[in-house]
């Protein structure tokens, strides 16, 4: 399995096969203050899974790692479990494209720095994207 991108949004959603992404690609989140409540957080994935690892359960969970010493920042990761069908009209041996869209809401931030958004697939880390939580220097 391998992952094609992890991309931080404002908000995503899936259809049609399709990553919808609106203001996706941000790597800073501007804060007035500290702590402060971040309404959403959302997260596009597409992963790419060979032939063979179709037709079987994928437990999926997504965390937010703190700045501090990288312990979650939820009071629990998003979990769920899926299964990825290999389609009649795919060729044997192909791979198939699994799109993904994850959205937190109301992340609570204390404190600024980095902060990572990690996908584990059955336990296991498979991709991370670090963002800034910064409190704008305003002079």
């Amino acid at each position: 399995m391998q992952v094609d991108y992890l991309v931080l949004a404002d908000a995503v959603t899936v259809a049609e096969g399709k990553h919808y992404i609106h203001g996706g690609g941000w790597d800073t989140l501007f804060v007035a203050s500290l702590p402060a409540t971040h309404p959403v957080l959302s997260v596009a994935v597409r992963l790419r899974l060979p032939w063979e690892e179709t037709n079987q359960q994928l437990t999926l969970e997504v965390d937010v790692l703190g700045s501090e010493d990288r312990r979650s920042i939820l009071s629990e990761p998003l979990r769920g479990v899926v299964n990825v069908e290999r389609l009649p009209h795919i060729p044997p041996g192909s791979d198939l494209p699994l799109h993904l869209a994850f959205s937190f809401t109301n992340l609570l931030f204390e404190h600024p720095g980095p902060h990572t958004i990690v996908l584990r697939i059955d336990g296991q880390p498979l991709a991370e994207s670090q963002f800034n939580v910064r409190v704008p220097d305003i002079r």
